[in-house]
């Protein structure tokens, strides 16, 4: 990492950045508050007049652009008419990219930031939530690799924190699946305005095509106004959106301002350093079934006289993330030690599954678990473990 700046964008302190591109000479100042560390960071965009070319902090505006520069996506005219088109080719540029994408939205209501950060492969990753109304401020961090989650949680000044496998969580981690990560809010926004091509904007060395929007779009079903700017490469990467949206809310008018911004020059370096005071803790069903191991991979160790629910079932359960209890049977389990990392303990059940016990040493019971779930929390960390999933990728 080369600066203070660049490390802490990826611990979730991305400055956000308005670029703005006009005829008429004006300075406009925005400060933005860091969603982990409160620090703030001040960025100042600058225009001045010139028919041909605009000046600013954040690269040089032309009107000068080629068809052959568009985007996917766009029309010949150089309106945007397949966001979808445009998304693909986003997300195909950036597959195999070290990336932070920081998503902010004010209104009177509500300031939202969330961010999302990861290196070259899409596991593992780290993403940041922040909300904060006029009487609550709610943060939260996610670390995710592809065996487990870890969370921590900030609420009313308590700290909180999870360690999950493939289970659900009840949390808000902002990740790149579909459903709820940032394609998502890249496609709200986009398919919100009447984008069209406005000029490209040279920015450290690169070319951008910008965007433009003054109304909604004629699909749009959200906004009641929209006004907005966008940068993107040629090969369509979406590198920042600044929109202005109104909407009625409970027949009120609410005006939100909205920013996304990707950095894809921001270095990957691992998981926050509170990840490993937390038990790194693994399920798994061993035994030929007949046993299920609760393992200490790493981290902290898992206190003694812990309560574990355990849910079971002699057919794996249908995913994806099944929730800890699920299953036919249910018990309980308390451990009588601390659980070190490198350590595991065993549960086994009778064989109507009428009774669980926990042992130090690997054992063989009666009950044969074709799905097995823990759950409980000790102090301020819960867990939520399950194994024996059954989805169309593994039967």
């Amino acid at each position: 990492m080369n600066s203070p700046t660049r490390h802490a964008v990826l611990v979730g302190c991305v400055a956000l950045l308005l670029v703005t591109a006009g005829c008429s000479s004006e300075t406009t100042t925005t400060e933005t508050t860091a969603p982990t560390t409160g620090a703030t960071t001040q960025s100042t965009t600058s225009t001045t007049t010139d028919t041909t070319t605009s000046a600013t902090t954040t690269g040089t505006w032309s009107p000068n652009v080629s068809a052959e520069q568009y985007p996917p996506g766009v029309a010949a005219n150089g309106t945007l008419v397949n966001v979808s088109g445009l998304l693909d080719a986003h997300f195909a540029a950036v597959a195999n990219e070290s990336m932070v994408i920081t998503q902010r939205w004010t209104n009177p209501n509500e300031t939202v930031v969330r961010s999302y950060a990861r290196g070259a492969s899409r596991t593992p990753y780290y993403s940041t939530f922040e909300r904060t109304t006029d009487d609550r401020r709610v943060t939260a961090e996610f670390y995710e690799t592809d065996a487990r989650g870890y969370s921590r949680a900030v609420v009313n000044g308590e700290t909180h924190y999870g360690v999950v496998q493939d289970s659900l969580t009840n949390t808000r981690a902002w990740t790149n699946d579909d459903a709820f990560g940032p394609g998502s809010a890249l496609h709200l926004l986009l398919a919100g305005g009447n984008y069209s091509v406005n000029g490209t904007v040279e920015r450290g060395g690169r070319t951008f095509v910008q965007f433009t929007a003054d109304e909604t779009s004629p699909a749009n079903g959200l906004y009641d106004a929209y006004e907005g700017t966008v940068l993107v490469t040629p090969d369509g990467v979406v590198h920042d959106i600044d929109a202005t949206t109104t909407a009625d809310s409970d027949g009120a008018t609410v005006r939100t301002e909205h920013s996304i911004a990707l950095d894809t020059d921001a270095e990957w370096t691992g998981p926050p350093s509170w990840v490993a005071d937390v038990p790194h803790l693994s399920l798994s069903i061993v035994a030929d079934g007949h046993a299920v191991e609760l393992r200490n991979t790493d981290g902290g160790a898992l206190p003694a006289n812990t309560t574990l629910h355990v849910g079971a079932s002699t057919d794996p359960v249908w995913g994806p993330n099944p929730p800890a209890r699920a299953g036919d049977v249910a018990g309980t389990v308390t451990t009588n030690a601390r659980l070190e990392p490198g350590e595991a303990v065993y549960v086994i059940a009778t064989e109507n599954g009428s009774s669980f016990s926990l042992h130090d040493d690997p054992v063989r019971g009666d009950y044969a678990f074709g799905f097995a779930g823990v759950s409980g929390t000790e102090r301020n960390v819960t867990y939520r473990l399950v194994a024996g999933i059954k989805n169309a990728t593994n039967g």
